[in-house]
């Protein structure tokens, strides 16, 4: 319907413009024009003819001689051909002064012409040659089939045929793709997370590629987070088992009584602070792992650390180890959650200390560079090896120099620090120290 309404629409403009081209032009004003052109012989007639034909568009001038033959050699129109056949002999016959009983009207040089397209004026040339004008106004015959009913039937099934196509083709080309984001929904709602889009529809640099390219990265982040919760809790449950079978091993040993009764409770006392510790870190990594962040306010991120380093330092000197700490001469303000800040320092200084020998030293830094704060704490441990360097950041993961160290952390400090400078937009690095130990700088936005 819309190509119908704008072919028609176009249509009608364009000859009603062809028809109203020809106001203020009269044939009598054409037909004097063409005898004084016809002064100067049938060539100079010619010329006359295409630049009258040239300026307006919707006129045609056809001269034709006694026997018919058009002044240009231009083939005639249907309807000025069966004039020709049937009215150019009585034409002839009454410029040549015979009578004839009917005809149109033939007018000579020296009578006036009435206005009408319909007249037949005769122009004589130099030469004593002679030719009738035949004009054509509003020459739309490209136009009047329109004025055919059935070609109206015709375009509009065609019409109809065009855009039916074109509509099937583009609603196979959008529904496709749409229905393959259908079916990879109905397999993620089955609890198929692998399922993905493929390269074919998410390699698309249109919007529906776009939508695939986020159908994937959505299934990929659903299936990293039930992977990383159900590897939580095979962890979690690993962790907890230790502990517990000591427990109910010294639980057992105590109740035999006897000189071993103290030491039995002392450790049990010892294995439920443990379990305490390890219970606290799981929740505390659950709760930063929710995607509503704590509310923040401005804060002086230099005496947040100077305060954590005073407590973890008072439980580091006992140890035999201590903690360097040189405050910056000015406040260093940033937006965060104070207790998230301060847990995640927390975690990685007592990290520090715990692989720190005894007698050794942790040197904690703050400085402002390039719109962002770095604060880095370096130990004097044994580092970590490279390939680990990735790892330590996964819950519960403790390289085998640790194990062997004696050090029986449970492996979830490292993650919770990562986890708390995410969600103030920062990162966490680690560097091995050229003379031994670990680096560990933390960068957030001012």
């Amino acid at each position: 319907m819309l190509i119908l309404l704008v072919g028609s629409g176009v249509t009608l403009a364009v000859t009603s413009a062809r028809l109203h081209a020809l106001d203020g032009v009269s044939s009598a004003e054409l037909t004097q024009a063409a005898r004084h052109a016809a002064r100067a012989g049938d060539a100079a007639l010619g010329q006359w003819v295409r630049r009258t034909e040239a300026q307006y568009a919707s006129l045609r001038v056809f001269l034709v001689d006694r026997t018919g033959r058009e002044l240009l050699g231009r083939p005639l129109p249907v309807r000025l051909q069966d004039w020709v056949q049937l009215n150019l002999a009585q034409t002839v016959a009454l410029w040549e002064g015979a009578p004839a009983s009917a005809g149109p009207a033939v007018h000579r040089a020296h009578v006036p012409v009435p206005d009408s397209w319909w007249n037949v004026p005769a122009i004589e040339s130099a030469g004593g040659g002679v030719h009738f004008a035949l004009f054509l106004p509003f020459d739309s015959s490209a136009y009047e089939v329109l004025g055919v009913p059935h070609v109206l039937v015709l375009l509009f099934l065609c019409a109809v045929c065009v855009s039916g196509l074109v509509c099937w083709v583009v609603a196979r080309h959008i529904m496709r793709p749409v229905l393959g984001v259908q079916q990879g929904l109905r397999s993620l709602a089955r609890g198929e997370l692998g399922a993905r889009m493929g390269p074919g529809l998410a390699g698309r640099s249109d919007e529906l590629g776009a939508l695939a390219a986020d159908f994937d990265a959505t299934a990929q982040r659903l299936q990293e987070l039930v992977s990383a919760q159900e590897l939580l809790l095979r962890d979690v449950s690993h962790e907890l088992r230790s502990p517990l079978t000591r427990l109910r091993l010294a639980l057992e040993l105590a109740r035999r009584g006897g000189p071993g009764m103290p030491a039995q409770l002392d450790r049990i006392e010892r294995e439920c602070a443990r379990l305490d510790l390890l219970t606290g870190q799981v929740l505390r990594l659950a709760r930063l792992r929710e995607p509503r962040a704590a509310a923040r306010t401005p804060l002086d991120l230099a005496a947040l650390v100077g305060d954590t380093v005073a407590d973890v330092a008072y439980e580091a000197e006992a140890a035999g180890k201590a903690v360097a700490w040189q405050p910056p001469r000015q406040p260093v303000l940033l937006h965060g959650a104070a207790a998230e800040l301060s847990s995640m320092l927390e975690n990685v200084l007592r990290n520090a200390l715990r692989f720190t020998p005894r007698g050794g030293q942790v040197d904690v830094a703050l400085e402002v560079q390039d719109g962002a704060v770095a604060l880095s704490v370096r130990d004097r441990g044994p580092g970590i090896a490279p390939e680990h360097l990735d790892q330590v950041f996964a819950p519960f993961f403790q390289a085998d120099l640790s194990r062997a160290s004696g050090h029986t952390g449970a492996g979830l400090g490292l993650p919770i620090a990562q986890r708390v400078a995410q969600r103030h937009a920062g990162e966490i690095r680690l560097f091995n120290r050229a003379g031994g130990g670990l680096r560990v700088e933390i960068v957030l936005p001012c």
